[in-house]
């Protein structure tokens, strides 16, 4: 009798145990969700009452005014185009053809079941709407000017383009600016090396730009390529890093295994699984064994080492035969193949001589 006394209660605690840690988990997923609302909220009211704050601002009509005031002439390459197409009509730009492709996705996406199956009169209306005067023109261009540039897309900058091109123009050529600005100071290649939001963290990129920067100050990169192959040495080297330590943890550290009772309810339920357990197919994708991951991760260490080393020597091979430019030389000695020495100075007279040794 006590017995199963005893084992009533411990089912009572048992339940109401599961019910207080179902409650607060609930509570918890309930206060995480109010907390990611709560952000998301405060992000959109400060978005807003930074617009507020700047729309009576005259710094962005300044600037279309000074953007618009002068002819902007795109350095267009010259190539033939037929007489009855569109670049003949409009003239040729690269620009144009973003903005042109963009219109295009955006009407093929609204009249798509995903965006809302609009007819193609309703779709061109919907994705583009071109600034009918001046004012319209500067709120659009203030608007595009307080909002991020990963946020924007060309349908947006063909709006303005459609009443003032020249700042449409003066904005792409901005836009670009930043672009270079970031490739030069190696964000671009920091966020495609932490891709994922909780990757790109403060401590990640921050070691990122420090082998960076270590790297540029030891070679001193002199243009566009070889800080682009700066780059490729600082992203090969954080893989080989992550392959190198997951070399050493799967060597030395005990893997997370299958549990025993998991196991073995696995094999007891194989011959009575539906037909639903599995896809079709043909075949059953291969484990891994222990022995293979290692020998995966020294692999891949490997290949990331070969990669940096490559890239090293490109970037020394790209200085090495690179031709040599002396400015305002006063005496320079140059060997032949064969030993001879040639001394090359300036006379008197600002004339070059030449004195065979």
């Amino acid at each position: 009798m006590n017995k199963a006394k005893s084992k009533t209660k411990l089912k009572e605690k048992s339940e109401n145990l599961a019910d207080e840690l179902n409650q607060i988990a609930a509570q918890s997923e309930s206060d995480t969700k109010t907390l990611a609302e709560r952000k998301a909220a405060d992000e959109a009211a400060a978005l807003k009452a930074h617009i507020e704050k700047t729309k009576n601002d005259t710094t962005y009509d300044q600037i279309f005014e000074a953007w618009d005031e002068r002819e902007f002439s795109p350095q267009d390459f010259m190539i033939e185009v037929p007489i009855d197409s569109l670049e003949s009509a409009v003239g040729y730009s690269s620009l144009f053809r973003q903005m042109h492709d963009s219109y295009a996705r955006t009407v093929a996406f609204y009249m798509s079941p995903d965006g809302g199956s609009l007819s193609t009169k309703e779709a061109r209306a919907k994705a583009f709407h071109a600034c009918d005067n001046k004012e319209e023109a500067k709120k659009r261009f203030g608007l595009m000017m307080r909002l991020p540039l990963e946020s924007l897309n060309f349908v947006d900058l063909l709006k303005l383009h459609s009443f003032a091109p020249r700042v449409a123009e003066r904005f792409w050529e901005s836009a670009k600016r930043e672009g270079r600005k970031e490739f030069e100071s190696g964000h671009l290649a920091a966020n495609i090396t932490f891709p994922v939001g909780y990757l790109r963290q403060l401590w990640n990129i921050a070691r990122y730009m420090g082998v960076r920067e270590s790297f540029i100050n030891d070679w001193k990169p002199k243009g566009g390529i070889e800080v682009a192959l700066i780059d490729m040495m600082a992203q090969s080297y954080f893989q080989w890093q992550f392959w190198l330590e997951q070399t050493v943890k799967r060597s030395e550290t005990e893997p997370r295994r299958e549990h025993y009772d998991y196991r073995e309810w696995k094999r007891r339920n194989e011959k009575t699984k539906n037909s639903k357990s599995w896809q079709e197919g043909y075949w059953f994708p291969p484990y891994v064994s222990e022995q293979q991951a290692i020998e995966h991760a020294v692999q891949m260490a490997d290949r990331f080492n070969r990669i940096f080393m490559r890239t090293l020597r490109q970037l020394r091979d790209l200085r090495r035969y690179s031709p040599v430019t002396i400015n305002n030389p006063n005496q320079v000695n140059i060997a032949n193949d064969g030993g001879q020495q040639i001394n090359v100075a300036k006379t008197e007279e600002d004339k070059t001589k030449k004195i065979i040794s």
